[in-house]
């Protein structure tokens, strides 16, 4: 935004000192891996809530963290990095040129200011009434949207404060004031980063969840449960079967089970009928041996009764 920045270095150098200032706090190998972890852990919570699965009592990697975390990160990364593209290369040179058809009158320059300071203030207020919902539903933008209008509002702000002050001045009275300016405005851009996948790893993990309910023969696998005495199951679905042999270790067989996860030392199961009820429910039984748990070749949809 600065005269002596127009060849994009000033934008440049702000970007460097955002990672030299992250650096001194953390590590950049660390940072990457811990908002991957995290953008992860967002999308699994999220996905496992709607199954029915409290996710704190799951034992994920950090390798399913990570992986469940990359596809979630490619839009927004590309929108924050095209958002900082034009601040590197485009506004050094759109300053120039304003520069040139303005500083002839310092009234124009004045009223360019003004029309910056007041697009950058509307949208500012837009992105605040749409965070607050201040206007109910009507005004219900995607958070890629009001990230895109936070970030706008600011350039706009910082932009339109600069061309006061060369009209005041005719000069930049303090270089610092503009670095400390341009510093903020590219780690609200990277913060708007931050925002906009955490959103998506939660809508990615609704989106899972909800193909997993409407398609559970394409993503888990059926099972039969043996267990030495009576596990009570009685969701839709599911059949109990009495075994007769009386010298069988296993008394009690189970059908009409898919398996959703194996984890923490247990199986969590669900009816092949758990889509259609009235609420999500997993039945934990414990991996350990004392129960005996045999998956099969079953990619059918059944048909099962609406609600329980």
């Amino acid at each position: 935004m600065d005269p002596s920045g127009s060849d994009g270095s000033g934008s440049g150098q702000d970007l460097a000192r955002v990672g030299r200032l992250l650096a001194q706090i953390v590590a950049p190998a660390t940072l990457l891996a811990s908002v991957l972890m995290y953008f992860g852990s967002v999308r699994l919570s999220r996905m496992y809530a709607l199954l029915g699965v409290n996710s704190s009592v799951l034992s994920f990697t950090t390798q399913d963290y990570v992986l469940r975390s990359v596809h979630v990160a490619d839009e927004p990364a590309l929108i924050s990095l095209l958002v900082l593209l034009v601040l590197i290369l485009v506004a050094p040179f759109a300053n120039d040129q304003l520069m040139r058809l303005t500083t002839w009158h310092r009234t124009a320059t004045m009223w360019t200011g003004a029309a910056l300071l007041a697009l950058g203030a509307v949208s500012i207020v837009a992105f605040l009434a749409a965070m607050c919902h201040w206007l109910g539903k009507s005004w219900d933008l995607p958070i890629l949207v009001q990230s895109l209008l936070l970030d706008l509002g600011a350039a706009l702000v910082f932009y339109g404060f600069y061309v006061f002050t060369m009209v005041r001045t005719g000069q930049v009275v303090s270089t610092t004031s503009h670095i400390v300016q341009r510093t903020v405005l590219v780690a609200l851009v990277l913060l708007s980063l931050l925002w906009m996948v955490d959103d998506r790893a939660r809508r990615a993990g609704e989106a899972d969840a909800k193909d997993m309910k409407e398609h559970p023969e394409q993503h888990l696998v059926a099972v039969v449960v043996y267990a030495p005495q009576r596990l009570n199951l009685e969701d839709p679905g599911i059949n109990e079967i009495p075994l007769t042999d009386p010298n069988a270790e296993f008394r009690y067989k189970y059908t009409g089970l898919r398996l959703l996860i194996e984890s923490s030392g247990q199986y969590f199961v669900v009816s092949v009928c758990w889509p259609t009820t009235t609420g999500t429910r997993a039945i934990a039984l414990p991996a350990d041996g004392s129960i005996r748990l045999e998956t099969l070749s079953d990619g059918k949809k059944r048909s099962c009764p609406k609600g329980r």
